[in-house]
């Protein structure tokens, strides 16, 4: 597999420093979805009608079928897209309470340097500016509430303000909502969409101790009662969807999406019992957890329709981003950029993604994942059984159900040393270690981070 080569070679070299961009350069949109699986839209091959506006931006966008996040939680997984760093290296964790470490670079800073104008709307709690996100932005505002329609109309007011000053340079603005984290509390009209029928003993909107009861074993739910709790977040999806469809056409209204580089994601997903946790993340690198959406819109339609089979990463995005703003990435960016794939319609590729549980106690907890194969750490349920990372063959078992590193011993050998590899690859920055306020914990707790 020559995993160390493939893993190592993500270091790069050193690259000239960024120029000012031209005034015609690409405005950069990245949207980030919190806790959006893939396999509960449309256009990744789900039934229910989730999400109609994303897929029809699917027909102008290049879409990832096997994009992996660095991290299941939200604060490690997007320091690791903005900075192309693997958590291990980039400083940003709620686990420790740090902040992004302030000499890492972040692809905000490249732009605004660049000559973008940059801003960022997002959610509260791991989100908040004392994590040091903020890197780089003109303007990062915290939205309250869990609504993506909130978060896009004030980037299009920032738009509109951004255009009446009449200015020449593009800019990078940064969407972030958490419409489709727990809890579950989705309008009563898109509920039926999905879950019509359903009379079981659980209400319309999943709280947090809901799902907690259920964790703990203190409330047994059926088959039918799991089904109404995927319905929630599915409806919580269709929500989300219809927000970015009036968002899309508001681009359109405006003159701005034809020429608009647009990048779709999510930090990470959700469990829903694949491994016997139900709406829940962070707590595993099961691909429930770590497979995440990417669609990229190029300008002037570059790539439009095309599919991405090969794996790639979330720490792909901000050198895509760059290349196709013309600038060269920093040295310190361990991704790649995305587009020769995209024109290839690449069926495969050599990317290993390494993704990490951000933990001050589970260091260590860290998995690397190929197009077959992933080495990952025993859940916490079963670590006291189990001290051996465990091996699963996902061509035989998607589900990660069948531990196989006794039979591969050859293989799960390569891929310690290819982890190992990489995390030694750059430099471990410490992050400033930081006190969050009053009103940042009540926005954690109110998002289940803490009780």
């Amino acid at each position: 597999m020559a995993l160390v080569a493939i893993v190592l070679g993500l270091s790069g070299c050193a690259a000239p420093p960024a120029t000012p961009v031209a005034a015609d350069g690409p405005n950069v949109l990245l949207i980030s979805i919190d806790t959006l699986r893939p396999d509960h839209l449309g256009c990744y091959g789900y039934g229910p009608p989730t999400s109609p506006a994303l897929d029809a931006f699917r027909d102008d966008a290049v879409l990832f079928t096997t994009a992996i996040a660095q991290a299941p939680s939200t604060l490690h997984s997007h320091a690791s897209i903005l900075t192309s760093m693997l958590p291990h290296h980039h400083g940003a964790g709620w686990g420790g309470k740090t902040r992004l470490d302030e000499s890492a670079v972040t692809v905000t800073e490249v732009l605004r340097d660049a000559g973008y104008a940059t801003a960022a709307f997002t959610g509260p709690g791991q989100m908040d500016p004392i994590f040091g996100l903020d890197q780089g932005f003109d303007l990062y505002e915290k939205v309250g509430g869990q609504s993506f329609h909130l978060t896009s109309l004030r980037g299009l007011e920032w738009i509109d303000e951004h255009s009446a000053r009449e200015e020449e340079r593009p800019f990078f603005l940064f969407l972030h909502t958490y419409e489709t984290h727990h809890p579950y509390s989705p309008p009563a009209d898109l509920l039926a969409l999905f879950d019509g029928d359903y009379a079981g003993p659980l209400p319309p909107s999943i709280d947090l101790d809901i799902l907690r009861a259920i964790n703990r074993g203190d409330l047994e739910i059926s088959d039918a009662d799991l089904d109404h709790i995927v319905a929630t977040y599915d409806a919580e999806i269709r929500s989300m969807d219809t927000a970015l469809g009036d968002l899309l056409t508001a681009l359109r209204e405006r003159g701005l999406y034809d020429d608009t580089l647009i990048v779709f994601t999510s930090d990470h997903g959700e469990e829903f019992g694949e491994h016997g946790v139900v709406g829940w993340h962070s707590h595993t690198l099961y691909d429930e957890l770590l497979r995440i959406p990417l669609l990229i819109k190029y300008p002037g339609g570059k790539h439009a329709g095309a599919t991405v089979e090969g794996q790639v990463r979330s720490l792909d995005v901000a050198p895509s981003i760059l290349a196709a703003a013309a600038i060269e990435p920093p040295d310190r960016f361990a991704g790649v950029d995305l587009a020769p794939l995209a024109a290839a319609g690449a069926t495969t590729t050599e990317l290993a993604a390494v993704s990490r549980i951000d933990r001050v106690w589970s260091r260590d907890l860290t998995s690397i994942r190929t197009e077959r194969w992933k080495l990952m750490p025993p859940p916490k349920t079963q670590r006291g059984q189990s001290k051996s990372l465990w091996l699963f063959d996902l061509e035989a078992d998607p589900g990660e159900q069948w531990d196989t590193a006794s039979s591969h011993l050859a293989v799960k050998t390569e891929l310690e040393e290819a982890l190992a590899a990489a995390v030694a690859s750059r430099k471990r920055l410490q992050g400033e270690q930081v006190a969050p306020t009053k009103t940042t914990l009540d926005d954690l707790r109110k998002l289940g981070y803490i009780e």
